[in-house]
């Protein structure tokens, strides 16, 4: 008998998501593991797949947490929306793992009724928001969550590439991580399912034992 694959969806949008695409296919890439990019563009989708991560992008459409646009957010993809909303639909009512990045924890956050801060140079903070490449942002890692079972540690630092945050938490959420500014850096599920978002890119971290763990926890929990 062969090996079982396992098909992992790697949503993104039709342009500029394949360097994050090849990252993120370089941390779950094992000989039982087969990466599928899926774009708003794609003519079939698989009939089934075994694990599904929401990558980082472009803005999410106000409207679907019924909000006007601000006039910082420069660029919409409704289509993209609309496909991983009913990807992420799929994936939770069969029990299916998903990883959200960035964009993909706030659309996560709004798919279970959650709101966004669509621009988080327009909030009252008390240190300054950096956006930065470089893991230089301190994160807290919440005590008694999944991620903190999976990092071991209270502590972490990462990058920030995002001008946007999760501002009403949705439902069946919790947070498990957040900056000096209380900002939202991480969420997940309140129940047992392996549901977990995190505002940086851990893909782009490649090198870190941190974003190591964060993969391999998601494969660990696919190939279960």
């Amino acid at each position: 008998m062969g090996t079982k694959e396992y098909k992992v969806l790697i949503t993104g949008s039709n342009k500029g998501s394949l360097l994050a695409f090849n990252f993120i296919k370089f941390l779950i890439d094992t000989k039982n593991i087969k990466p599928i990019i899926i774009k708003p563009n794609i003519k079939t989708i698989p009939p089934s797949f075994d694990g599904l991560i929401i990558s980082g992008g472009v803005d999410i459409n106000p409207k679907l947490y019924s909000k006007s646009v601000d006039s910082s957010v420069k660029k919409l993809e409704p289509k993209r929306d609309e496909l991983e909303l009913k990807l992420i639909d799929y994936a939770l009512k069969r029990g299916i793992p998903i990883l959200g990045i960035c964009r993909g924890m706030q659309l996560i956050n709004v798919y279970f009724g959650g709101t966004l801060h669509q621009d988080i140079a327009k909030l009252n903070l008390k240190f300054e928001h950096k956006n930065t490449i470089f893991p230089i942002k301190r994160v807290n890692i919440v005590k008694n969550t999944k991620l903190f079972k999976i990092l071991k540690k209270s502590t972490i630092y990462v990058n920030s590439i995002h001008h946007q945050s999760v501002d009403k938490l949705g439902k069946n959420l919790r947070i498990n991580a957040y900056d000096k500014n209380k900002i939202v850096e991480g969420i997940e599920s309140i129940d047992n399912n392996f549901l977990l978002g995190v505002q940086w890119h851990p893909e782009y971290l490649f090198y870190k034992s941190d974003s190591k763990k964060i993969f391999n926890s998601f494969i660990n929990a696919v190939v279960r």
